[in-house]
C-alpha cells in the first residue's frame, strides 16, 4: 500500500542523525523559501520601487517579524505539547490540544489585528520613520496587519504538523506561498504599478492560501487519528498546559523583536542610506538565523516526543549532532559572506544614485556580526534543546537577555561609535545570550540526573 504523505511520524525510534535530517530538512527548506520570499520584497523594492520604499519595506519588517513572534510562540507551545503528547502515546490529549489552541487562539488574533491596525501610526512615529517614508510605511504595515489572523493560521497549523512529526506537508504549502508570493509581486508592482501596496497584497494574500491549505491538512489529520472515537474538543487544563509552553517562546520572540524596534529606531536616524543598507543586509542576515531557528525547532520536536517516550539517550545524541549540523552552516555562510557579500547586497539596491553608499553600509554590518554566527549558532540550539525538555522559565530567562542588553547598550554604541557600533550590539548580546543558554543547558541536564538517580 502506497505510504500517505499526510501522517504523523515517530521520532523515539531509527538512527538519531537520520531521524533528525529527515525532520529537519524540510524545516529548514521551509525557512528558507520564508525568508527568500521576504527577499523576494526587497530585491522588487529596491529595484522597481527605489530607495523610499526599500527603506519602508526594511522599517516595517521589525514590526511584521514582532506579529510573527506571538504567532509562531503560540504554536510552539502547541507543537511541543503535540511532540509530548505524541511520544507518550496519548493520542486523546494530542487532539484535544490541537481543536483547543485553534478554538482559542484565532479569535484572539482578530483582537490583536484590529489593536494593532488602531495603534500603527503610534508605532511608526515611535521607531523615528524618516518622513519620506512614512507614508508609504503606514500603508505596507496596515495591509500586513489586516492579514494576521492567516499568519495565525498558518503558524498554528504547522506547528501542530511539525509536532506530529510531518515537516513535510508544511514545506509543500510554504514553496506554494512563496511562489504565489513572488508571482503576486511582480504582477502587482511591474504589470500593475501598485508599488508598496502592491507587495503587502501579494504577501498577505499568498500567506491566506498557504494558511487555508495547512488547516485543511490539519482537519484531515485529526479525522484521521480520531477515528470513530469521541474527542474532547475543549481542555482549560490543556491550554494551560499549552499556555505554559507557549507563552515563554512567546515572550523570548516579542522580546528579541522589542530589541530589534529598539534598535530599528537609533538606525532609522542616520538617514535613508544607511536605513536601505542596513534593511537588505538584515534581511539577509535574517535568512541566517532563522535557518538556524528551523534547526533548533527541529531539535525541540525531536527531544519533546522523546522526552515523552523517556529517551535520554536519544535527546543527548540529538544535541550533540545538531552542535554539528549547525556549525557547519555557520561556517559556509561565514565564508560566502565576507568573500561575495558585495555582489549579493548589489543584486537587491538596483540602479539608485546612492548604490556604492548603500551596499557600503551593508557589508559594514556584515564584517562585524558574520564572524559570530559560529557562536550564536551554540546559543540556538541550546534554546532548542531547553525549549524542547520543557525547561521554558530557564529557557526564557536565557533568551530575554538579547533584549536587555539592546535596550542598555544600543543608544550608547550609537553614542560612542556612531554606525558601527550599533553594529557591534549583535555581536555583544549574543555573547551574553549563548553563556546564559549553554548554562542553563547545562544545569537543567544536571539537575535532571540528580533527580533520577534520587
Amino acid at each position: 500500500m502506497k505510504k500517505s504523505l499526510l501522517q504523523a511520524r515517530d521520532m523515539t525510534v531509527g538512527p538519531p542523525l537520520t531521524v533528525l535530517l529527515v525532520y529537519a530538512l524540510p524545516m529548514l527548506v521551509s525557512m528558507l523559501f520564508q525568508q527568500l520570499y521576504n527577499l523576494a520584497d526587497s530585491w522588487i523594492a529596491g529595484n522597481y520601487v527605489g530607495s523610499v520604499g526599500l527603506g519602508a519595506v526594511g522599517t516595517c519588517y521589525p514590526v511584521t517579524v514582532f506579529c510573527i513572534a506571538i504567532a509562531s510562540g503560540l504554536s510552539m507551545g502547541t507543537s511541543i505539547f503535540c511532540s509530548q503528547a505524541f511520544g507518550a502515546k496519548e493520542t486523546g490529549r494530542v487532539l484535544t490540544g490541537i481543536t483547543t489552541s485553534l478554538f482559542c487562539f484565532i479569535p484572539l488574533s482578530l483582537v490583536l489585528s484590529l489593536g494593532a491596525l488602531w495603534a500603527s501610526p503610534w508605532i511608526l512615529t515611535a521607531l523615528s520613520v524618516p518622513e519620506e517614508a512614512m507614508a508609504v510605511s503606514h500603508r505596507y504595515l496596515s495591509i500586513y496587519l489586516a492579514g494576521l489572523p492567516f499568519l495565525f493560521l498558518y503558524n498554528l497549523s504547522n506547528g501542530i504538523l511539525n509536532g506530529l512529526g510531518n515537516s513535510k506537508v508544511p514545506l509543500l504549502f510554504l514553496v506554494f506561498s512563496c511562489v504565489c508570493n513572488v508571482f503576486l509581486d511582480l504582477a502587482l508592482v511591474i504589470v500593475v504599478p501598485l508599488g508598496v501596496t502592491g507587495l503587502a497584497l501579494a504577501t498577505v494574500f499568498s500567506q491566506a492560501l498557504a494558511a487555508v491549505a495547512a488547516a485543511v491538512a490539519v482537519g484531515r489529520l485529526w479525522k484521521q487519528m480520531a477515528g470513530e472515537q469521541e474527542i474532547q474538543r475543549y481542555s482549560s487544563s490543556i491550554l494551560g498546559e499549552i499556555l505554559r509552553l507557549g507563552i515563554p517562546s512567546m515572550v523570548q520572540h516579542a522580546v528579541m523583536s522589542s530589541g530589534q524596534l529598539f534598535i530599528q529606531s537609533v538606525i532609522n536616524g542616520y538617514g535613508l542610506v544607511v536605513l536601505a543598507g542596513y534593511s537588505v543586509a538584515f534581511r539577509i542576515n535574517g535568512l541566517v538565523i532563522n535557518s538556524l531557528m528551523a534547526l533548533s525547532n527541529a531539535l525541540s520536536g525531536y527531544i519533546a516526543q522523546n522526552r515523552g517516550a523517556r529517551r535520554p539517550d536519544r535527546i543527548r545524541q540529538g544535541i550533540q549532532l545538531s552542535t554539528g549540523i549547525a556549525y557547519l552552516f555557520s561556517g559556509l555562510v561565514l565564508a560566502v559572506l565576507l568573500l561575495w557579500g558585495e555582489n549579493i547586497l548589489s543584486v537587491f539596491v538596483g540602479a539608485e544614485p546612492n548604490r556604492g553608499e548603500i551596499i557600503r553600509v551593508g557589508m559594514g554590518f556584515f564584517r562585524v556580526i558574520a564572524p559570530f554566527y559560529l557562536l550564536v549558532c551554540l546559543k540556538i540550539v541550546c534554546d532548542g534543546a531547553l525549549r524542547g525538555m520543557g525547561a521554558m522559565v530557564a529557557f526564557m530567562a536565557a533568551t530575554t537577555s538579547d533584549v536587555v542588553v539592546r535596550i542598555l547598550f544600543g543608544g550608547l554604541f550609537s553614542q560612542l561609535w556612531e554606525i558601527k557600533g550599533v553594529w557591534w550590539i549583535w555581536p555583544f548580546a549574543w555573547c551574553v545570550g549563548t553563556a546564559l543558554s549553554g548554562g542553563s543547558l547545562l544545569v537543567y541536564i544536571k539537575k535532571s540526573k540528580a533527580e533520577k538517580a534520587v
